[in-house]
């Protein structure tokens, strides 16, 4: 198998692939990056260890105690975990989902078998095969989901990822068990709403969360905009199909791999930055979202015929994140024809308003007017853009007269 980093020959015999990359290739998915998942009945960290070391490839162990140790390859990681139980029927059985549930012998995968779908070549005690085929998402035992409450919220996350629908007993005993994600860390629960919000139809299925109260005690419903964040999903497809280059916006990393768009999303759902910070989000993202916030009033203010002068002030303070704004100004209600003109303007890098280019500068100023070194020469050269903004000057020569008839 080519696909793989490293040959099964190297498995001892029974070693096991499970959970995620056994389902998506039932459901004929597969990602860039390898996500594998081995149980093995015993020296689950050895065998790791000798994989790693045959194939020069990055090894950590991930829980001593449990015994699981991660292989780091260029393409991907290999987690190694020691059977939990007397069989492997009884280790899948303390999983959270049945449709993960599933498990293939390592030394059985084969092309053949994988694209037939074969069934007898699976370990399914769940049915979780007959889940990927009616598109449902079901639990295998709500004692798991409390094990590790995160599983609460990971559901929403995977029904969004796979186009799937959740179980109705499952989804009664999600929200059941909803109050225990308080107990998280913030970082869990922080990577898991980026990768629901970063989802084409994640917005879809957090609101479902939200309506279902399962974030209750990390986003409270008091400070929501739950209006403004049902249209925001249309307006960011609606604004890329127009301008295609903002992909490169909402596609920037701002903390980790959590990219500009979770946070436009997560500025269009609450009304308050400070609901937002049990988040524990980087001090960049939390400065987006203050600013995305606390100009969005005078951004809508702005909207009927504003002056170059205007434009430019407002530009000056929010040239950053300025396409953040104008999808919440967008999502709010307000008409495109308005927003259309400033985003060309952002988007235009020879925008004589957005991005003026300096006549002169400071030192022009200390040389050519003898003018000594003061916060006076701030306020000129600020000035100096206020007036080429304004179209009253264009050229160097113009600019040092304009600083002569100030003074």
């Amino acid at each position: 198998m080519q696909q793989f980093p490293f040959d099964f020959n190297d498995l001892p015999t029974p070693a096991y692939l499970v959970g995620g990359w056994v389902r998506d290739r039932l459901l004929n998915r597969q990602g860039k990056y390898l996500d594998l998942d081995f149980v093995l009945p015993e020296k689950a960290v050895e065998t790791a260890q000798a994989i790693a070391r045959k194939y020069k490839a990055g090894f950590v162990i991930l829980d001593a105690e449990r015994q699981i140790a991660r292989v780091v390859f260029k393409n991907g990681t290999a987690d190694f975990a020691q059977q939990m139980g007397s069989s492997l029927e009884a280790d899948l059985g303390r999983r959270d989902f049945c449709m993960n549930a599933i498990a293939i012998e390592c030394h059985q995968v084969t092309e053949s078998v994988l694209s037939l779908k074969e069934k007898e070549h699976f370990i399914d005690p769940f049915d979780g095969i007959g889940d990927l085929k009616a598109k449902m998402i079901r639990m295998v035992a709500p004692e798991n989901l409390a094990e590790d409450p995160l599983r609460i919220l990971r559901g929403y996350r995977q029904v969004a990822q796979l186009g799937f629908e959740i179980e109705g007993l499952t989804r009664q005993v999600l929200i059941k068990l909803a109050p225990k994600l308080k107990a998280m860390a913030a970082e869990r629960v922080r990577t898991e709403l980026g990768y629901l919000l970063s989802m084409t139809n994640g917005s879809r299925w957090m609101l479902n969360a939200l309506s279902d109260r399962i974030l209750e005690d990390w986003l409270p419903s008091q400070h929501l905009n739950l209006p403004r964040f049902t249209k925001v999903e249309n307006v960011i497809s609606s604004l890329l199909d127009q301008f295609p280059h903002l992909e490169l916006f909402f596609s920037k990393h701002l903390a980790g791999d959590r990219c500009a768009v979770i946070i436009v999303k997560l500025a269009a759902l609450t009304n308050s930055a400070t609901a937002l910070e049990p988040l524990g989000l980087s001090r960049a993202e939390q400065r987006w979202i203050l600013g995305i916030l606390r100009y969005l009033p005078s951004f809508i203010e702005l909207l009927d015929n504003p002056s170059p002068r205007q434009q430019y002030t407002f530009f000056q303070t929010t040239l950053e994140f300025f396409p953040a704004i104008a999808v919440l100004a967008l999502a709010s209600g307000y008409q495109l024809e308005k927003v259309t003109p400033w985003l060309e303007r952002w988007l235009n890098p020879y925008d004589a308003i957005a991005y003026p280019v300096a006549l002169i500068t400071g030192d022009d100023l200390l040389k050519e007017l003898q003018i000594p070194p003061s916060p006076k020469i701030g306020e000129l050269l600020a000035s100096i853009k206020l007036a080429q903004v304004e179209g009253k000057i264009s050229t160097r020569s113009e600019a040092l007269a304009f600083v002569q008839s100030i003074l």
